[in-house]
């Protein structure tokens, strides 16, 4: 992309009018800094989007040939480009010099951005992040996690790190997206001994999370520690028990999307037990998982579900929205092998979601 004669301007054309707009070229002009956050608080601005000034969703090219994103992409506004994302800033324009935003995108925050905006399966998942009800969920989260205990609460944490980096990042993981930026993570979880890079490292928008999730679904009690698994149990057990993450603790209700068939639901009935078997990201905010779920696509075999988790125990999940790309997604991180016991399931055959499925932790055994 060309440099265009003044940057400031070019993003002014297009929040021009807007309250925001002159606000972001009070601060740009007087090259001080600018909140959108704390200015959206104090002057709520009802025409952002739709038929706004700012044509957000229409990805509206202004005469200087890219869109506001784009600009405020190429010039590493990150504040910015959140703001625009977050009012639903059209991410797929391509503007005259043939990019789209992620092209244009000058930091990896602001690429990381952009994807998860580009991603609409992070807070919606499928069946097979559940272990197929039983009576015994309480008692198998038990028995998996005695194997998993000591590896949190291990002093020398930061080889673990070092074994999951060199057997699993950099030998089975070396082809996934965006690789280099998990490997940093883990570098400085490493160097710092600093567990909470490991959370990171999830959270980044990269392919790492979904990666790990299609490995977790094929673990088993009996192959979990496996010389093989092993790393995959380290990165468990550190997340889960490191006492670092005493503070990121979370009780309370957690809202998460799921595509199911009929078949699948024919599984679950009130009363039955189901065990996670992966890392599941979920919203504190109802309309959040929602949003996510009425952006994923579906076909007509499948049925749109809202599960509603109320966490009671410690350390079940993890309260990670300061460490969240979006903070205003208000992110939950509910850990494999938590056992719910499914209390209520309602169907919703003319709206959307189709399903509502409720469940309540169970008791540790």
């Amino acid at each position: 992309m060309t440099d265009p004669p003044d940057v400031d301007d070019d993003i002014l054309d297009h929040v021009q009018g807007s309250m925001v707009g002159m606000a972001l070229g009070d601060a740009l002009g007087a090259h001080v800094e600018f909140r959108p956050r704390q200015y959206l608080k104090e002057h709520p601005v009802r025409d952002l989007v739709g038929g706004g000034t700012w044509g957000l969703k229409k990805g509206q090219i202004e005469p200087n040939g890219s869109t506001a994103l784009h600009v405020a992409a190429y010039r590493g506004h990150e504040d910015i480009v959140e703001l625009l994302l977050e009012k639903g800033a059209c991410y797929t324009t391509i503007n005259k010099y043939n990019c789209t935003p992620l092209d244009e995108s000058k930091t990896d925050k602001i690429k990381q951005m952009i994807r998860r905006r580009m991603n609409k399966t992070r807070f919606v998942g499928d069946y097979i992040e559940w272990i197929l009800p039983t009576d015994k969920a309480d008692f198998q989260a038990h028995q998996y996690w005695k194997k998993l205990e000591a590896y949190g609460r291990d002093p020398k944490f930061y080889k673990l790190i070092d074994y999951i980096k060199r057997n699993y990042i950099e030998k089975d993981l070396q082809h996934i997206e965006d690789i280099n930026t998990v490997k940093k993570y883990f570098e400085i979880a490493i160097n710092k001994r600093d567990p909470v890079y490991l959370l990171q490292a999830y959270t980044a928008e990269t392919g790492f999370y979904s990666a790990l999730n299609v490995h977790l679904t094929q673990l088993r009690l009996e192959n979990l520690t496996d010389n093989e698994n092993l790393s995959r149990a380290y990165y468990i057990g550190i997340i889960a028990r490191h006492p670092k993450f005493e503070t990121f603790s979370y009780t309370g209700k957690a809202f998460r999307g799921m595509m199911i068939t009929n078949n699948d639901l024919k599984q679950y009935e009130i009363g039955a037990r189901i065990l996670t078997k992966t890392f599941s990201s979920s919203s504190k905010q109802l309309n959040i998982a929602l949003r996510f779920l009425s952006d994923n696509p579906h076909d007509d075999n499948r049925l749109s579900t809202i599960c509603i988790y109320e966490v009671r125990n410690p350390r079940t999940a993890l309260d990670i929205q300061h460490i969240s790309l979006f903070q205003y997604e208000e992110e939950v991180l509910i850990l494999p092998y938590s056992a719910f016991k499914i209390i209520d399931i309602q169907m919703h055959k003319d709206k959307s979601p189709n399903v509502e499925i409720k469940l309540k932790e169970c008791e540790p055994w």
